[in-house]
């Protein structure tokens, strides 16, 4: 999923499941911010400097074992085997893998159950978002693997990781598209049935969090249809200019329920708040100009500190639930 789900229908899930506008806001940023959470740092401050850790890479080309582990953790969320068996599309080819993502499986369940029990909006976001990825990045494994190929020339040269091969058609909400490694009945793809059957799930959690159970069912079909009507008309095509009004959709219904307080989607908003740089001295007047980074006052309470907190939590909570499956698996350094 993109940015339309993970930051604009997660901040709308939130708000219509109970949550405060400002836990919304940071639930939602903290679930898109999961997929731009891409470059390390080493912020200079008191004695020790802060290092964060990675949500994702996009350096696909180049894998190393400590960058492609993101993926599954993250993104790409293995099912059990028995689901993997029973509820794994159907191939041309008749392969299966276990580490394929499937769906609301049972392993990203206990992890986004977990993380709801805990009093920390930052980690509900980044759950939120490897939660909502299984129905979007379902069928495709986290990592360099053949089993992720699709048909055609491009594809042949396209690194095998994850939906590379589709690239970003798994995500757009409204499109329809094929996936061909499947046997005939299974090749048609509709985002949609998928994102909002990905809705109501998020939906109803959020709503048990939140204690806000009564009358949920029939809100979370009014919420579906909301939802629904953003995204407009399913097609197998996509263009900027719908993308523009899906957008439209989405904020006009988020500023009819927070009103002004709305506040869009900044990438940079968090960092910028937390950390200040300025050149290192050696490298001025080079062809490449480095930088050095520094904390801000109470760079300890800012979003971008907590965030980077909650990543290493659900890092070390996802290892732990798929580790009685990974290290069973003898998986090569070159692609793990």
């Amino acid at each position: 999923m993109d940015i339309e789900f993970h930051y604009y229908m997660t901040y709308i899930i939130a708000l219509r499941a109970g949550f405060k506008a400002d836990n919304a806001y940071t639930i939602a940023y903290s679930s898109q911010y999961t997929d731009d959470n891409d470059t390390p740092y080493e912020i200079l401050g008191e004695d020790v400097p802060y290092k964060n850790y990675i949500s994702q890479t996009m350096d696909i080309t180049k894998p190393k074992k400590e960058l492609l582990r993101i993926h599954p953790y993250f993104h790409f969320f293995p099912g059990t085997k028995r689901e993997i068996v029973n509820e794994s599309y159907p191939r041309k080819d008749g392969k299966l893998h276990l580490l394929n993502t499937i769906p609301n499986n049972v392993n990203v369940r206990r992890l986004f159950t977990k993380s709801l029990k805990l009093p920390d909006l930052y980690r509900i976001g980044i759950a939120t978002h490897t939660y909502a990825d299984t129905f979007c990045h379902q069928n495709f494994v986290g990592f360099k693997e053949s089993f992720n190929s699709m048909e055609g020339f491009i594809e042949k040269i396209i690194p095998s990781v994850g939906h590379a091969d589709a690239d970003y058609q798994p995500d757009i909400p409204g499109l329809v598209w094929f996936d061909r490694r499947h046997v005939s009945s299974h090749v048609e793809v509709r985002n949609k049935d998928r994102i909002l059957e990905a809705a109501d799930n998020i939906f109803l959690s959020y709503c048990e969090h939140c204690t806000q159970l009564k009358n949920a069912a029939k809100n979370k079909e009014a919420l579906k249809s909301e939802l629904d009507e953003a995204m407009g008309k399913t097609s197998d095509r996509d263009s900027r200019t719908r993308k523009k009004e899906r957008k439209k959709n989405y904020i006009s219904i988020l500023k009819s329920i927070v009103k002004d307080t709305f506040r869009d989607y900044d990438e940079d908003a968090w960092f910028d708040e937390a950390v200040s740089f300025s050149p290192k001295a050696e490298t001025i007047g080079t062809s490449k100009v480095e930088n050095e980074y520094f904390w801000k006052p109470e760079f300890e309470k800012s979003h971008w500190f907590k965030f980077q907190e909650a990543v290493k939590f659900n890092q070390k909570l996802a290892e732990s639930i798929l580790y009685p499956l990974i290290s069973k698996l003898e998986i090569s350094a070159e692609i793990w």
